[in-house]
């Protein structure tokens, strides 16, 4: 069996960003369901009226699952990796893997993007310019 993974990041009531994977079967391709899977375990953490569409999830890639994926899609027909909670704001001194996560959570210009090759200087430049562009937003 082969899986097909979401990318998913969902905003919580407090501000944070919850990064998590949907993992379905690889022939699954309806989105909807998806997302239902999604909300499901949004949901089931508190979190009942967490937004979750295509802007949230994105298909990622196909892997070869472990038994404890492989069970729990036979049981429930998905499978949830928690992956981290982003913080709402930026710790000081941030690392880049810090910054790149903080990015992809809070940005959705940088949701799905690739940040590979990219140097710490050049995420902090990004994260500058997104941070200088919505400050007087953001709270």
């Amino acid at each position: 069996m082969q899986v097909a993974v979401w990318d998913t990041y969902v905003k919580k009531k407090n501000g944070s960003v919850i990064h998590f994977d949907i993992i379905v079967p690889e022939d699954l391709k309806n989105k909807e369901r998806i997302f239902i899977y999604g909300k499901q375990f949004t949901t089931s953490i508190g979190e009942m009226n967490a937004k979750l569409d295509a802007e949230e999830c994105q298909y990622c890639h196909i892997e070869q699952p472990s038994d404890e994926i492989v069970d729990s899609i036979n049981e429930n027909g998905y499978y949830i990796l928690e992956m981290e909670e982003i913080p709402k704001n930026l710790p000081k001194n941030p690392t880049r893997r810090e910054m790149v996560l903080f990015l992809k959570a809070h940005y959705k210009e940088y949701r799905f993007a690739n940040f590979k090759g990219m140097s710490e200087d050049e995420v902090r430049g990004k994260l500058e310019k997104s941070e200088a562009l919505t400050r007087p937003f953001r709270k």
